[in-house]
């Protein structure tokens, strides 16, 4: 019987002292606040911490610093001990700043520098957050050219497409859609809210080995050995080298990277292979900014170029107009047959293109020339070389 008394005794002073440490842990100061779940669950895995006060102070801006160090402990990274930034010398958790760095997920500003008490925008945070989840490189980021991003944001901002990946692997829930404003200084909330958003993610790298339609899953083979399987819908946004796929375009020998919910829901698949065609023409039509579409390309690959006059020659005027030509001068280029022209129209007409499609001098001289054996050897040697070094950069061999 006293053996009993005593354990009860001993049971009820740790269930005391539990509760004790988890009450400690709800300051006032987030009681009702939208992020309190948040912000609890980081609490008590001592991810972010309370003032001297006790209090959270979920509404004040946060730091560099004390960012990235809630991500670096959320994500249990090894401290680097060595002196990366001339700043942080008098900051105990430089280590795990260093940390971030050495993972190519959060770096300085330059010149050895970190600017810890500096406020961090929602945009780069929204960037690094990405970033954790391990889409950091052309292996891994497929580029959202033309995917309309619930967050107001142009696509030349260096952020646009972090922040629309981020709506695409759960980081912005889109269900309850999170207010971002790309250049105001995040919240101590806020942050809360995006790293437990991390916690919901998992990222890996593989091989498809099998796809079963009817039942919506894939098998992949991952570089660990371990074969998993996962549930993909419509949903899932499918990218492979420089553009969006279907799952079907994936090729037996592609590597992937992908990105899944914790209830095994892939988010996110980014295959990465030998080159095709498909490729070159979606990676020309960049080149003239949309000027060309890809279907456009493939008929100039293919000999097809009847269609560039008309679509062409309005805006190409107009460039030679603001280059000094005169009317006449633009209607009679138009008018005469490019082997009658001399070598300064030819030239003028030749730049005009250039600089309306975007596409070298030579490749625009090329074509009005019909001259496709060089167009074919400068693709050979300027795109096909540089997207070749991409893909071998990122330790492909095609």
């Amino acid at each position: 019987m006293k053996y009993k008394i005593t354990t009860f005794i001993i049971m009820a002073l740790i269930f005391m002292t539990l509760s004790f440490s988890v009450i400690a842990q709800q300051p006032a100061d987030i009681t009702n606040h939208w992020a309190q779940d948040y912000i609890l669950n980081l609490l008590k895995r001592n991810i972010m911490q309370l003032d001297d006060s006790g209090n959270f102070n979920p509404d004040k801006k946060i730091t560099r610093i004390d960012f990235g160090r809630a991500l670096a402990r959320q994500l249990n990274l090894t401290p680097v001990y060595e002196e990366l930034y001339n700043d942080l010398s008098n900051y105990n958790d430089a280590g795990l700043i260093n940390a971030l760095n050495e993972n190519n997920i959060m770096n300085g500003i330059g010149n050895n520098t970190f600017n810890p008490e500096n406020f961090i925008t929602q945009a780069q945070a929204i960037k690094v957050i990405v970033k954790a989840a391990g889409i950091k490189s052309e292996q891994e980021i497929i580029n959202l050219y033309d995917y309309n991003s619930f967050t107001p944001i142009p696509n030349s901002d260096p952020n646009s497409n972090y922040i629309k990946i981020a709506e695409k692997i759960g980081i912005i829930d889109l269900e309850k859609p999170d207010r971002i404003n790309p250049d105001m200084s995040l919240t101590r909330a806020e942050a809360a809210r995006f790293i437990s958003r991390l916690n919901l993610t998992q990222s890996n790298t593989g091989y498809i080995s099998d796809i079963y339609p009817a039942s919506g899953k894939i098998a992949v083979n991952l570089l660990s050995g371990q074969r998993r399987i996962f549930n993909i819908n419509d949903e899932t946004l499918v990218g492979r080298n420089n553009r969006i796929v279907k799952l079907d375009e994936i090729q037996q020998t592609d590597k992937i990277f992908f990105v899944a919910n914790n209830a095994d829901n892939l988010k996110y698949i980014k295959a990465y292979g030998m080159i095709t065609k498909e490729d070159l023409a979606v990676e020309v039509s960049r080149i003239t900014d949309g000027v060309l579409s890809t279907e456009e390309v493939k008929q100039l690959a293919n000999g097809q170029y009847d269609f560039l006059g008309p679509k062409l020659t309005s805006q190409v005027e107009e460039v030679m107009l603001n280059n000094g030509l005169t009317e006449a001068e633009v209607t009679a280029i138009f008018n005469t047959n490019w082997d009658e022209l001399n070598n300064l129209s030819r030239n003028r007409l030749s730049e005009a293109f250039a600089m309306q499609t975007g596409l070298p001098l030579d490749i625009t001289k090329s074509i009005l020339s019909g001259d496709w054996d060089k167009i074919k050897s400068y693709a050979e040697v300027e795109l096909v070389q540089r997207l070749v070094m991409q893909m071998l950069s990122a330790e492909l061999i095609s």
